[in-house]
């Protein structure tokens, strides 16, 4: 047979697979389910027969029961008979359902139950007590042989507790009605327990807001005097204050404070005017010192100046018409040059009275700043003395109006209580009365069946992929793949019984039993080796495995026998440290290993040859590991197309490392078996592999169609 795939080279560890990005875990995978299910049936199968006995005994000790119902409308409202009842009118919200809500709980209470046990003598129903049972005689039993036998209960408890889990109640969606359900093994008793429930609730609801408003009217009478007496006080108390202290103003503001305020005012009117005055002035002395005078408005626009700087431009340009006519030394030249400077010194005198002028300015806006600031200081001081007499003012006048508003509201609700314990207020009735029930309650028997038999599927699938990851085996190529992030080389099926046994190496891969999918894998697994590997003369593949020794030495011992069978020219090397393939052949080569690799002598003189034509070199006991290092160049010019070496587990001794090391041997073959290598295992031999390029995975005892 003759197959030839193209296989790129193999990604490095811990890169993603190709072609299989966003893969999802194996356990989301319907195939790797089905193969786990297959794997650990009888997990799947003991829950479900456990469920379905279990649903069987329920169907057998589980008593028939009946639920009769009825509705009550609770009507948050209630009858206004008077205005401001005790329970303050309110409209449908969320604190009316939340009322609704509270009502539920007293429905269900142990006071309005307790009144129905004691309305329906249910202390003496056997229903109610509790039959005697098998388990129950047993546990009596043991609690008296071992003294820890309890006293009687009180039956009426016993029936309170009873009738409590018989009872349910529940609020109608978007609605205030209560429904009550009673739940009892005869139909007619049940309807009695549900209606004898709502009646003995609207009883004691009609009684607790009778009691509830005569309490609250009586302690409102006992307070009136108090707070009659608390208001007198806080009068006289405010009136003696004010006029101790001698307050004027009105209750929002003093006369203080209003000074404070037109204080304030002014102070920041008098501050801005002497920036303003200081700016100028700050201006006319840069003038003074030497700069422009046309970018201040004082100067530009004093008349004085205008007219100088108009006499002193006719004179600069008399000056210029005499000094060009006439000669700098001619006496009218003179004349103009000394007018020209006496109109500057005029014009120099006026901008410093201007400055004077300012100054003065100035200093008057920052005294009437001063003045206001100190008269301001001085009114906050005082300001701050009323103030304070004024906050306790105020203060004891809200408590005059605390107390006036309280009393007053007190007296006339006082008079309305004593109204209002007469009469009935509540709105609530039963709308629904209760009628004994056709069917009994809980699902069908076909029901439970079924349901028992998804329970105890479900629980089965789950816990058999629990322990399928708990297991951690590589069970499937996709799962090797999906763990380490690569892809693996090839998958072969579990190889046929015979292929084990010693005789098979000196027969021919075909001749075996099976239906030879096992032989094609192997075939196909050469030659994509082959391809991966091209060029390379001879091939040699070094099979190691991380915890699987026998199936990393069947696959050796396979791939040897498939090349044989197309006619290669193959050598077997036993380089594990158990020697298995060795021990199998039951021969002995004419020169032991370790005298060719001493002596240097031909590689042919250390193989034995199998009637196949397969050559295989024995396991050397004792190799020293300097001649070890040698045997790689033994290998490589042994003249052979396929080198197959059996390595042993990685990282079990020196030999298999430094063969796994060496970079000249081209191909490092890490068989994982499916049914029995684990992903720890596998794991630790991938860490101490390291980023080996030439790493390739195959899995062994592979399923079809992996």
């Amino acid at each position: 047979m003759t197959m030839v795939e193209n296989v790129r080279n193999g990604l490095l560890i811990g890169a993603a697979p190709r072609g299989d990005e966003g893969r999802e875990p194996w356990f989301l995978d319907p195939r790797e389910i089905l193969r786990s299910v297959r794997q650990r049936w009888l997990t799947v199968l003991l829950p479900v027969l456990l469920f379905l006995a279990a649903a069987a005994a329920w169907t057998t000790f589980n008593p028939p029961q009946f639920t009769a119902s009825t509705q009550i409308l609770i009507d948050p409202r209630g009858l206004q008979v008077v205005k401001d009842g005790l329970t303050t009118p309110d409209p449908a919200s969320d604190a009316s359902l939340l009322l609704v809500d509270s009502q539920l709980r007293v429905l269900t209470s142990d006071d309005v139950l307790g009144r129905v046990v004691d309305r329906f003598d249910l202390a003496g129903d056997p229903e109610f007590l509790g039959r005697d049972s098998l388990l129950g005689a047993i546990r009596a039993e043991i609690q008296r042989l071992t003294g820890r036998a309890e006293p009687p209960a009180d039956p009426r408890l016993k029936a309170l507790r009873a009738l409590r889990d018989r009872v349910g109640a529940r609020r109608l969606e978007r609605s205030f009605v209560l429904e009550l359900g009673v739940t009892s093994e005869d139909r007619e008793k049940a309807a009695r327990l549900a209606r004898g429930v709502a009646e003995t609730y609207l009883a004691r609801d009609a009684a607790t807001r009778s009691d509830t408003t005569r309490k609250a009217g009586e302690a409102i009478e006992g307070r009136l005097a108090e707070l009659r007496d608390a208001l007198r006080k806080t009068e006289d108390k405010a009136q003696a204050f004010r006029a101790k202290h001698n307050i004027v103003g009105t209750r929002a503001q003093l006369v203080s404070e209003q000074q404070l305020t037109q204080l304030s005012d002014q102070l920041g009117a008098a501050r801005a005017k002497a920036l303003d005055a200081g700016a100028r002035l700050r201006q006319i002395d840069g003038v003074l010192s030497g700069g422009p005078s046309d970018s201040v408005n004082e100067i530009v626009q004093n008349p004085t100046i205008t007219s100088l700087r108009g006499q002193l431009a006719a004179a600069e340009r008399l000056r210029a018409d005499a000094e060009e006519t006439l000669g700098r030394r001619h006496p009218t030249y003179q004349a103009a040059l000394i007018q020209e400077k006496a109109l500057r010194d005029t014009i120099a005198a006026e901008t410093r009275r201007i400055a004077a002028a300012s100054r003065n300015d100035y200093q008057a806006a920052l005294s009437s700043a001063r003045t206001l600031a100190d008269t301001l200081e001085r009114r906050k001081a005082d300001a701050l003395k009323v103030g304070n007499e004024f906050v306790q003012l105020r203060e004891l006048e809200r408590q005059v109006e605390a107390n006036r508003t309280i009393y007053e509201s007190f007296l006339v609700r006082a008079r309305e209580l004593q109204e209002q314990q007469r009469l009935d207020t509540s709105a609530s009735r039963i709308i629904s009365p209760a009628s004994p029930p056709e069917k009994r309650i809980g699902p069908p028997t076909p029901v439970v069946f079924v349901a028992a038999l998804v329970a105890g599927l479900g629980v089965g699938l789950v816990g058999s992929l629990a322990l399928e990851l708990l297991a951690g085996r590589v069970r499937s190529r996709r799962r090797l793949e999906g763990h380490l992030g690569r892809q693996a080389l090839d998958a072969v099926p579990r190889a046929p019984w015979s292929l084990a046994a010693p005789a098979a190496l000196h027969g021919e891969i075909g001749t075996t039993r099976g239906d030879g999918r096992y032989e094609v894998a192997v075939a196909r697994l050469r030659h994509r080796l082959g391809a991966a590997f091209p060029g390379q003369a001879p091939l040699v593949v070094l099979v190691s495995a991380a915890d699987d020794r026998a199936g990393k030495s069947l696959l050796a011992r396979s791939l040897a026998l498939s090349a044989a069978a197309d006619r290669e020219r193959v050598i077997l090397v036993d380089a594990d440290p158990k020697g298995t393939l060795t021990r199998d052949l039951a021969a002995t080569p004419h020169r032991d290993l370790a005298a060719t690799l001493r002596d240097g002598t031909p590689l042919a003189d250390a193989l034995v040859t199998l009637s196949s034509g397969l050559k295989v070199l024995p396991r050397a006991e004792g190799l020293p590991r300097g001649l070890a290092a040698r045997l790689p160049d033994l290998l490589l010019c042994s003249g052979a197309d396929l080198v197959v070496v059996d390595l042993g587990l990685v990282g079990s001794d020196v030999t298999t490392e430094r063969l796994i090391a060496d970079e000249r041997l081209p191909a490092l073959l890490l068989a994982a078996s499916a049914r029995r290598s684990r992903f720890s295992a596998i794991d630790r031999a991938m860490r101490g592999l390291g980023t080996n390029r030439r790493l390739r995975l195959v899995v062994t005892d592979a399923q079809p169609g992996e």
